[in-house]
């Protein structure tokens, strides 16, 4: 199954990048009249930990962000240049490297993405070298905050030091006596599962557990084995993984019996970008799923009025990764792509009205706060602006906001909100399998959740 996902990954990125080089040729068309600034994208491609249909949807987002913006009446275009990523840090410092050459006019004035920790702390260490501006909208690893190895790194994302903090509150919420935190051989998944557990303390009792690679498998299933044989009944496991891991980790655990209430599974920002109707997904494991659950971070509603613009006009290009009928929410992170390629047009039309030449440097002062006007807007996924001091999403402009969500037959469904580290509004929980229980005890299990 893992060879069959990896060779049909293999043809969709190549699909893509047709895709992209096509679609691309209108964002970015040149009025000889206007000024021309160009900006980088360090695109996701599906690899092993990201799925197909989550690429298309991000690089469209990009897209329409890019020509929806460049349709407003500006004084000057925004051209892009896209060089393809994985969840590799090889490979982002290599996509770097080449987008920063300067062999291309206009000059580049910054760059979006990656959307994963590692390559975008590899590709960070590049843009800093040569004091490029780099905003990611998806890459949430609290190292990424430290200004000394990263000053001239952003992001439109709350660092994972929240994400732990929203899960701690729901595992508090819930009254979860027992917890096991799953993680892989990532910088994303070992630094949120460490935040998860420095946020948790003394709350609840704590395993943790590394898995490595296997055979054909982004997990080794005889290790994996090993942990969920360990897990007692009504214990927790939280996976800090990427989706197509939680994918491989649910396909194990069904074939050891320890699916199914009373086995839940609680899953990061990475496992809430898993899609049950995605065409290479087992339909009967998602029966099987539905009812897990998981936090992602808040601003994918559709229905935002911010973010109508893009929404609208995606759905009227018939571009793909556009939410199918029914659905009222993007995937993972698709607000905060588009609010990353809103800050620099907002950075530009500061800078011209300051009457401030564009150039990257001045670009990066906007960004840190050290040059001219304020940079706040309300974006997609709500008011962004930047912490000097971190380079993260400002606490101070919005709270930190996450969706706690279910899984359903095809989508995650919103069922509670955290707000600045506490649960609130959580509608009524049933867990996987449940419906196979007598009445009785499936009440009293829907009531010892509320009881939180």
């Amino acid at each position: 199954m893992f060879v069959a996902m990896a060779r049909m990954g293999r043809f969709m990125a190549v699909l893509l990048a047709m895709v992209i080089c096509i679609c691309f040729g209108d964002a970015t068309a040149q009025n000889p009249q206007n000024i021309t600034y160009r900006i980088g994208f360090l695109s996701p491609s599906p690899d092993s930990v990201i799925p197909t249909n989550l690429a298309i949807e991000w690089n469209s987002a990009f897209q329409v962000a890019m020509e929806v913006l460049n349709s407003e009446k500006r004084p000057y275009t925004m051209v892009a240049t896209l060089k393809s990523t994985e969840c590799d840090w090889q490979l982002g410092q290599q996509a770097a490297e080449t987008l920063l050459r300067p062999t291309v006019i206009p000059l580049l004035i910054g760059g979006v993405g990656p959307a994963c920790s590692d390559a975008a702390m590899s590709a960070g260490r590049v843009f800093v070298e040569q004091n490029y501006p780099l905003v990611s909208f998806a890459a949430t690893s609290e190292s990424l905050s430290n200004r000394i190895n990263f000053p001239t790194i952003f992001r439109t994302v709350f660092s994972d030091r929240y994400q732990g903090a929203a899960i701690a509150a729901s595992v508090l919420h819930l009254k979860i006596k027992r917890i096991t935190v799953l993680t892989t051989q990532q910088y994303y998944s070992m630094n949120l599962g460490s935040e998860i557990v420095n946020a948790i303390g003394n709350a609840t009792i704590v395993n943790t557990f590394l898995l490595h690679r296997g055979v054909n498998s982004t997990i080794d299933i005889t290790e994996l084995a090993g942990v969920l044989d360990k897990v007692g009944k009504e214990e927790f496991v939280v996976m800090a993984v990427q989706p197509i891991q939680a994918y491989e980790i649910w396909k194990a655990a069904r074939d050891l019996d320890r699916i199914r209430w009373p086995y839940w599974y609680f899953g990061t920002d990475g496992v809430t970008a898993f899609d049950p109707t995605d065409n290479t997904t087992d339909p009967s494991l998602v029966s099987a799923l539905l009812g897990e659950i998981g936090v992602t971070p808040h601003g994918a509603d559709i229905n935002n009025p911010a973010c109508e613009k893009f929404y609208s006009y995606w759905k009227a290009k018939k571009y793909p990764g556009y939410p199918s009928e029914r659905k009222n929410r993007t995937r993972s992170y698709v607000a905060h792509l588009i609010d990353a390629v809103q800050t620099y047009f907002h950075v530009i039309d500061n800078l011209i009205k300051a009457n401030v030449t564009v150039t990257k440097q001045n670009v990066l002062k906007s960004l840190n706060g050290s040059g001219p006007g304020v940079l706040k807007f309300e974006g997609c996924s709500g008011t962004v602006s930047f912490d000097p001091a971190t380079g993260s999403r400002s606490v101070a402009a919005q709270d930190p906001y996450y969706d706690f969500m279910s899984l359903t037959p095809t989508e995650w469904v919103v069922k509670g909100a955290i707000k600045n580290g506490s649960l609130v509004n959580l509608d009524l929980l049933k867990p996987p399998g449940s419906e196979r229980l007598r009445d009785p005890i499936r009440m009293a299990c829907h009531a010892k959740l509320r009881s939180g």
